[in-house]
């Protein structure tokens, strides 16, 4: 018999609807949700994004994975992580030893849904660069996967019953 699952982590690209899914599914499992891009703020006392626009990309990259050695030892939650959590070899091994979900979106209803929810960076062509990213990151999110679900559909509630079902086998 295998052990159960005590935390879930959720990966994937902006836009996927990373957060909207762990805040659904923990409700449901009556756990508590974690958006690790907001959990090491009150730690350090800046945003991740002051982070990576101060210290720049390798100090980023280590809050990351500090906020996943952390995030590991939890249990009974739910957890978002940075688009950009898999780019780190040590980040991907510690996610696949977690049950973790990668929330897949397509390069369209990306766009869409970044275009309407957020201020777009400042990029000449933003569908190119959003094809670019999921050219470099799809297979590192699909190796440290458990589950993948397409998003595409919107379907919050089916997606949150595969992920149980997932979980319970």
């Amino acid at each position: 018999m295998t052990d159960p699952v005590k935390r879930i982590f959720i990966v994937g690209h902006s836009g996927a609807g990373k957060a909207i899914l762990a805040h659904t599914l923990a409700k449901k499992l009556n756990w508590q949700f974690i958006d690790a891009d907001f959990s090491l703020t009150p730690t350090i006392g800046r945003s991740l994004s002051e982070v990576l626009s101060v210290d720049g990309e390798k100090s980023f990259q280590h809050c990351l994975s500090a906020i996943l050695i952390h995030q590991i030892s939890k249990e009974n939650v739910v957890i978002t992580t940075d688009d950009s959590i898999i780019l780190n070899a040590e980040n991907r091994q510690k996610l696949s030893e977690q049950f973790t979900v990668y929330a897949d979106v397509s390069v369209s209803v990306q766009f869409n849904r970044i275009s309407q929810n957020r201020p777009l960076l400042p990029v000449d062509d933003y569908q190119a660069f959003l094809e670019k990213l999921h050219k470099e990151r799809d297979s590192l999110y699909e190796e440290v996967a458990s589950l993948e679900i397409l998003t595409d559909d919107g379907d919050l509630d089916g997606h949150v019953s595969r992920i149980i079902e997932a979980i319970e086998k």
